[in-house]
């Protein structure tokens, strides 16, 4: 059986202020885990701006690091709450991470690349810092921690080709790259995928990586720029969990990652992040639309390439997406395709298959616990049913996922609570008076 975690914030009050019904009723559903944070309490102007700890600014400075100042003023009655529920979590055997340790509350001056060329030192100084406030908490889990960018057009902050600002080049030649020949790799992929041609796409296609070669014209510059994104990752996490390691406790180290088929394009390689990484938080996101959906990824790359390459017809697009990403959606042969949702196959050979690559990345099969959710907020993307939810969980399982966390309990509906009950614990009773799912309208709200 499948054991579900989930995740809470923003905002924390949501559950915090009637956390015994909330968990009782998660506990007979199955949860035995959850992620807190980030770690901010709702302010006077609505917005989430208040620091749910204080900060031990001697731990920066025994580092030679400056902490500047923190956002708005504490509140001490919601500290003790927040304290109260987590501790109530762990009596009942929970595990507990906090999401994104240091984001929203620490504003750290780092030392010059030189003295600390993977930033590891303003890492262990926050991880040090928020995990001596919070006891009760198991570890951490970073979000996107060091993936390259992974859109080819410019979309939720990133775009693959985008010119190497001057931040990234000083960090780049301190780690000892080139950035000169890294930005002349970069340039040369940006400038072939202006550049084909219905003839390349026929005779090279996606067949194979020695064709590929060919097709996106992959030189030494290029090649170069490519092991950088993927070794620079690797040892900026390297030194960060040499530094973690040397905490008063031990902790555990997540990151949350875009799914396998995008590994090679986000430069996070599973099997080489084994060493590092306690657990992988990969993304089964696979809605249209939106930010980091499956689907709205895929589209928007065809659709970029067509606008760069106005020669080629929409299905030579997909060939070119699919040789450079490795993306294959069965049944899918046109963008207009995709809008009528995912048919049974998705979930057989994508779904599976994306579960199966992250098992057999690890030595540890807890190691993978998948995000899980359906689109929709706070990813803006085009949702998917209580069904769809149903038939990923059931070919994640069935490919041997033994635990996954859905993000996040504030848009969690009562046909999603339904289905993650009765898969996991005690089916859910539907009581108008007790617990609901905050997506849902109770029934008494239509009168």
């Amino acid at each position: 059986m499948l054991q579900p975690w989930i995740r809470i914030g923003q905002p924390l009050e949501a559950v915090m202020d009637d956390y015994p019904r909330i968990f009782d009723a998660w506990e007979a559903g199955g949860i035995r885990g959850m992620v807190f944070g980030r770690l901010l309490f709702t302010g006077p102007d609505n917005t989430n701006t208040v620091p749910a700890f204080g900060t031990d600014a001697r731990l920066f400075e025994k580092r030679g690091l400056q902490l500047e100042s923190s956002n708005g003023e504490r509140d001490a009655a919601k500290e003790k709450r927040l304290h109260e529920m987590l501790d109530d979590a762990k009596k009942r055997g929970w595990g507990l991470l906090i999401f994104c340790p240091g984001q929203g509350t620490h504003r750290v001056k780092g030392l010059p690349v030189e003295q600390d060329p993977y930033g590891a030192q303003s890492v262990a100084a926050i991880w040090e810092d928020v995990f001596t406030a919070f006891p009760q908490a198991d570890g951490g889990l970073m979000d996107g921690w060091t993936e390259s960018a992974y859109e080819l057009i410019y979309h939720h902050g990133n775009a693959v080709f985008r010119e190497m600002n001057d931040g990234v080049k000083a960090a780049a030649a301190a780690r000892g790259w080139d950035p000169v020949r890294l930005d002349a790799g970069r340039a040369h992929l940006h400038d072939r995928f202006h550049r084909f041609t219905s003839r390349d796409v026929s005779y090279y296609g996606d067949h194979g990586f020695l064709q590929g070669i060919n097709l996106f014209d992959l030189n030494e510059d290029a090649l170069y720029w490519l092991r950088w994104r993927r070794d620079d990752g690797l040892a900026v996490a390297r030194a960060c969990r040499a530094e973690i390691d040397q905490l008063p406790r031990p902790l555990l180290l997540g990151n949350g990652l875009r799914s396998a088929v995008f590994s090679g394009m986000t430069a996070v390689d599973f099997a080489a992040w084994d060493e590092i990484l306690d657990i992988y938080n990969v993304k089964h996101y696979f809605w249209h639309r939106g930010f980091d959906g499956l689907y709205g990824t895929v589209a928007r790359w065809v659709q970029q390439i067509q606008r760069w390459n106005p020669g080629l017809t929409e299905r030579e697009c997909f060939t070119v997406a699919r040789a450079w990403l490795g993306v294959h959606l069965p049944e899918i042969d046109s963008l207009a395709d995709m809008e009528l949702g995912f048919p049974q196959v998705f979930f057989d050979e994508v779904v599976t298959e994306e579960t199966a690559r992250a098992l057999a990345a690890v030595s540890d099969p807890n190691k993978i616990m998948p995000w899980v959710d359906t689109g929709r907020m706070p990813h803006a993307g085009d949702p998917m049913t209580a069904g769809d939810l149903y038939r990923i969980l059931t070919a994640s399982a069935e490919a041997g996922l033994q635990r996954f966390l859905f993000h996040n309990h504030a848009h969690l509906t009562a046909a999603e609570w339904k289905v993650i009950s009765r898969m996991c614990g005690t089916e859910w009773d539907e009581d108008p008076e007790g617990y609901w799912p905050p997506s849902t309208p109770r029934p008494k709200a239509f009168g």
